[in-house]
């Protein structure tokens, strides 16, 4: 009995009594083992084989799969198994990212050597050299095997257990390796085709998809353990940050390509922002993949994926439905990967079972993703070579509706080398310069040279002097001579252009000799009206300065006068008679003044009447013939005692819509003016009114026969201030400006005065209708 319960314990020991019954292999067959294995979870990953030997609380598997997705703990898992046959077996374990996989076995109860292996260590622990890991047994018909595996990583606790004699494992490693040679090797050719297309026609869409693919095959290889078995073997630390920087990358690379491919940029929509900001956030996993430990940064990009991922199918989606052919292609691709990416992502996380369709999954619906996007950039490069055929014959089209826009323009139009030679013009440079055609132009001129129609013989110089800093030049003006010899002011627009043959100007000009004259006749009309309006206000200030002058002298003597009665009544000094002189100086200080404001203020009632806005005027219908007669006979008696006799002219009966109290102050002002000015002697003073009417115009001339206005005078009379009589009966010389704002400004009409034979000859002319009413 005794030896009974220590035989037991021994068995205990050595993991023969399990909660699964044992897995008898037959040979030729291939095993996935699940639900016969046992695991143990190690939350503080600290037991040891012989501490989880004795431990009591081994589960059975309870599902189809051996995945415990991303848990923080170190997984132990047991299992036995009895062969049939005599042979060299194969555990093989088709998930190469386990950080650290320890491998315990014992056969019929003999301890077998352990194998410290994984991920995190170097690749030359593995017993047999193969991408994933494979451990290899012989064993005896009969013989049991008892394994232990500990499998503690920063990754997905995925460990899909697969279990067959060696010829069975070679066969199926071999068509895998062919698979994956296969595949591996269409992407390499795309990558490198693609490539020779980029560096063809410099298209950054094909450089994005040539990094798209080289990201996904590093991911790949760094995913299935090629890259550690080939490349880094003795390096594992790199095991934790390639994966997960170029997964980022793969994540990066994907939203360039598929914007530039689908124009993103282009399209003002929603999803604009939306792609550039989770470009933004995806940038920057490859450099979290370098800081970040792997365990954080993955589960990241593995949800990250699925969103951009699934993004794209909803634009690829919405494009497509609007006719988006290259979209249409795009969906197809994302389509196929995403259930590849889905499948792959969702087996990492323990949500879909480890078989030979998830496991491959990824790589599969990568390469078909490769395989469409490519078909969607030949049709892109049919597209292409479509537009561009298009395009070549619009371009003929537009050339020929070029040619007759430049023959048939009416601008100038030239090609002139940089030298200066003219290589070509339109028949409208040749008609502005008085030409018949280009062959009659260098006939005349004797020459070719842009100088021989310049008349600036350095416009060579000068165009390379401008072009130096500025390829373009604007409404340049300058002057040409024409066949004629004549000068004509052209605008110039002109450019630097280059073909294949040479540089040259190109360009165009028009004639604005008239606009140019037109410049000069109102730039001459503003200096006239800033003369006029400096001699105004010089005028203004001069008439006002002197009676103001007296008013502030006449006020300070005041307040001296004022002082001293202060003074001499302080002092006790002030008498009856000194009083009495004191308030006799100061009334006549007051009166000085008084007198001098009065004037001022008269003079500012006269400035006031300059401006026609400031008079109340209100056009009416009346008979100008009537408005004249009422005016010569309310001045008759000033006109008699000045012996003046006046001869009215005018048509009866006419009526015009015009502002008649503004007509009654220019003839009073003419009146005025003849009256104080125009004679100098008493003999046959003589004033005539000539008045001519049609439907439209009003025409009055006024015509004295005094003494007539000097050539300076016949310049300055309707200036501000001018008078030949200043201080003479308060004149100051704003009557004939009045009448010249009333007839220009009010009147819209014009006033001129005429040459003639004596005196002074004045012609008014507006319309019988005024403009400023109309227009209100």
């Amino acid at each position: 009995m005794r030896y009974s319960v220590v035989f037991i314990c021994l068995m205990l020991s050595c993991g023969w009594l399990s909660a699964n019954p044992i897995i008898m292999v037959e040979h030729g067959q291939s095993y996935a083992f699940n639900r016969d294995v046992d695991y143990l979870l190690d939350y503080g990953q600290a037991l040891s084989l012989a501490e989880v030997q004795a431990r009591s609380d081994w589960q059975g598997i309870e599902r189809s799969t051996i995945n415990f997705g991303f848990i923080n703990a170190a997984l132990w898992l047991r299992f036995d198994l009895q062969v049939n046959k005599s042979s060299d077996y194969r555990l093989h374990i088709p998930y190469p990212l386990i950080d650290h996989l320890d491998h315990y076995s014992f056969i019929d109860g003999v301890a077998q050597p352990a194998i410290l292996t994984g991920d995190a260590v170097d690749f030359y622990t593995r017993p047999i050299d193969h991408n994933t890991f494979v451990f290899p047994y012989y064993l005896e018909r009969g013989q049991r095997l008892t394994v232990y595996l500990r499998v503690a990583s920063k990754g997905s606790k995925d460990v899909p257990l697969r279990f067959s004699s060696l010829d069975v494992f070679t066969d199926l490693n071999d068509t895998h390796n062919f698979f994956r040679g296969f595949v591996s090797g269409i992407l390499w050719l795309m990558l490198f085709y693609n490539l020779f297309i980029y560096f063809a026609i410099r298209d950054r869409l094909y450089l994005l998809y040539v990094l798209h693919i080289f990201a996904c095959l590093i991911t790949s290889n760094s995913y299935d353990g090629t890259s550690f078995r080939y490349i880094w073997p003795s390096f594992p630390i790199l095991n934790d940050y390639v994966f997960a920087v170029f997964n980022g990358l793969i994540q990066v690379t994907s939203i360039l390509f598929l914007m530039e491919l689908l124009q993103v940029n282009s399209l003002n929509n929603w999803f604009k922002p939306y792609f550039k900001n989770l470009l933004y956030v995806v940038s920057t996993f490859p450099v979290l993949g370098l800081i970040l430990p792997y365990g954080v940064i993955v589960p990241i990009e593995v949800v990250f994926s699925i969103v951009v991922n699934s993004s794209a199918l909803i634009l690829g989606m919405y494009l497509s439905l609007k006719g988006n052919r290259t979209a249409q292609y795009f969906t197809v691709a994302i389509s196929l990967f995403m259930i590849g990416l889905m499948s792959s992502n969702l087996k990492g996380m323990g949500l879909l079972p480890t078989n030979v369709f998830t496991q491959y999954a990824y790589q599969f619906g990568f390469f078909i993703e490769m395989v469409v996007l490519s078909l969607a950039l030949t049709q892109k490069i049919d597209a292409s070579r479509k537009d561009k055929l298009f395009a070549q014959k619009e371009n003929i089209k537009n050339l020929k509706r070029y040619e007759d826009l430049y023959n048939e323009s009416l601008s100038a139009n030239f090609k002139v080398a940089l030298d200066g030679t003219i290589l070509s013009v339109n028949p409208a440079f040749c008609h502005i310069l008085g030409y018949k055609n280009i062959e009659e132009l260098f006939e005349v001129n004797g020459g070719t040279h842009v100088s021989c129609v310049a008349v600036d013989k350095n416009i060579g110089k000068t165009f390379n002097l401008i072009f130096k800093n500025n390829e373009k030049l604007v409404d340049y003006e300058g002057q040409a001579w024409t066949k004629t010899k004549d000068k004509v002011w052209i605008s110039l627009n002109m450019r630097i252009t280059r073909d294949e043959e040479q540089d040259f100007f190109e360009g165009s000009f028009i004639d604005v000799t008239q606009r140019k004259e037109n410049q000069n006749l109102r730039e001459e009309s503003l200096k006239t009206q800033m003369s006029m309006m400096e001699h105004l206000v010089v005028g203004i200030s001069h008439e006002i300065n002197t009676p103001l002058g007296v008013s502030i002298t006449s006020i300070s003597h005041l307040k001296m006068l004022i002082q001293e009665l202060d003074k001499a009544f302080v002092s006790g000094q002030l008498t009856k008679d000194g009083f009495k002189e004191i308030l006799e100086q100061e009334h006549a200080a007051i009166a000085l003044s008084e007198q001098n404001l009065f004037l001022v203020n008269s003079l500012i009632k006269r400035f006031k009447q300059i401006s026609t806005n400031q008079l109340g005027y209100v056009a009416t219908e009346f008979s100008l013939r009537n408005t004249l007669t009422t005016i010569l006979n309310d001045a008759n008696e000033k006109l008699l005692a000045n012996g003046i006799e006046v001869d009215l002219d005018a048509p009866p009966g006419n009526l015009i819509y015009q502002y008649e109290k503004a007509i009654m102050d220019v003839i009073h002002e003419l009146l005025d003016n003849s009256i104080e000015h125009g004679f100098t002697d008493n003999h046959n003073r003589k004033i005539c009114i000539l008045v001519r009417q049609n439907d439209q115009l009003t025409e009055i001339r006024y015509q004295d026969n005094g003494c007539g206005l000097t050539e300076e005078g016949k310049g300055a009379l309707f200036n501000p201030f001018y008078t030949t009589q200043r201080g003479i009966k308060g004149k100051i010389g704003l009557g004939m400006y009045l009448v010249f704002n009333l007839a220009t400004q009010l009147l819209n009409g014009t006033i001129k005065i005429q040459d003639s034979n004596a005196g002074l000859c004045i012609e008014l002319s507006f319309s019988n209708v005024s403009e400023n009413e109309v227009n209100r």
